[in-house]
């Protein structure tokens, strides 16, 4: 009697591992997440956010054991002031929002990268040739400060020319904007990100410096979270990780689906998908790095030149390794 009951609560066992084997994909790695609910802000529909997008759609952070609620603000400031109300578990965004907050007062760190594009290209009208040819022409930035008007006069300073005096630089939107002002004849040139760098040069303008040229990578995104959800669900964070890497794997391995992605959420037009998927793909990383050291330190540098922070700071200050170190245990 023992010994068919044994045998009985072993075939139990045995049955219960195979319908955790055959659920596979769904079973989440290592412990269950904290939070059952994680809303994630993201600024704005961009091409950088595609891991996210697609591990979205292939349900793998439903698979981690929680829903997630995918949030779009118009900017870095805004998903902060969110998160600092609680509206927000966790954010991705440029680390540099991050760094005003905690100058600002705030507990928040950023806890993982993996967005490290160098997205911006100057395009420019003839008769301009190289950077250097702009002397005396007028060039369109998105606004005094933003990071196209420090990383503008990065590219005049390099080609010798005097920011202050020898062009003239004036506030012209966003890349469809500007793109529009160059084809009318009202700006020289100025820097395009895709898929608006593409679009400059099918038009037959000369491309005449790239951001990659001063610059070997650059922290575009960061996920971040106050201090307190951090420590407070470490294996939610894990959970929300581990979907990305999926999705970051996803979306090296599978092009199509990648660009239909594109088209889909971001609304780019499929030849155009195509190219922005060639161009950012390198830049997708699984390990969570932030940058290279000389990256990381033009990333400062623009910043506080920008204004978006008051002076430098040191990496750990900002960023917690806690799950960069621990990748090996908790990485799919």
């Amino acid at each position: 009697m023992r010994g068919g009951g044994l045998d009985r609560g072993r075939r139990r066992l045995i049955a219960a591992g195979l319908a955790l084997a055959l659920a596979g994909a769904a079973v989440p790695a290592g412990a269950a997440p904290e939070m059952k609910k994680v809303t994630l802000g993201l600024t704005l529909a961009t091409a950088t956010f595609l891991p996210i997008y697609l591990a979205e759609e292939r349900g793998y952070f439903k698979n981690e054991g929680f829903a997630v609620d995918i949030v779009g603000f118009r900017g870095g400031s805004d998903l902060t002031r969110a998160l600092v109300a609680r509206s927000v578990d966790v954010g991705v965004a440029s680390p540099a929002g991050v760094i005003a907050a905690i100058q600002a007062g705030q507990d928040m760190k950023v806890f993982f990268g993996g967005f490290n594009q160098v997205p911006f290209e100057w395009y420019a009208r003839p008769p301009v040739k190289t950077a250097a040819d702009l002397k005396g022409k007028v060039i369109g930035i998105t606004r005094f400060g933003s990071s196209t008007d420090v990383l503008t006069r990065m590219v005049l300073a390099r080609a010798g020319l005097d920011p202050a005096r020898d062009v003239r630089i004036v506030q012209g939107g966003g890349s469809p904007e500007r793109l529009a002002a160059m084809e009318a004849g009202q700006i020289d040139g100025g820097p395009f990100a895709s898929p608006h760098n593409f679009m400059a040069a099918d038009r037959g303008y000369a491309l005449i410096a790239r951001q990659s040229d001063f610059m070997p990578d650059y922290p575009v995104q960061s996920f971040f979270a106050m201090t307190r959800t951090i420590d407070a669900n470490p294996e939610t964070m894990k959970a929300i990780l581990r979907a990305f890497v999926k999705g970051v794997r996803d979306t090296k391995a599978d092009r199509a689906a990648s660009v239909k992605i594109l088209v889909s959420k971001i609304g780019l037009e499929a030849p155009y998908a195509e190219r922005v998927y060639d161009e950012m793909l390198d830049g997708f990383r699984e390990d969570g790095r932030l940058g290279s050291e000389a990256g990381l330190k033009a990333f400062m540098e623009m910043g506080v030149a920008a204004g978006e922070f008051e002076k430098p700071m040191p990496l750990e200050a900002y960023f917690t390794d806690r799950f960069t170190s621990t990748r090996a245990a908790w990485a799919p």
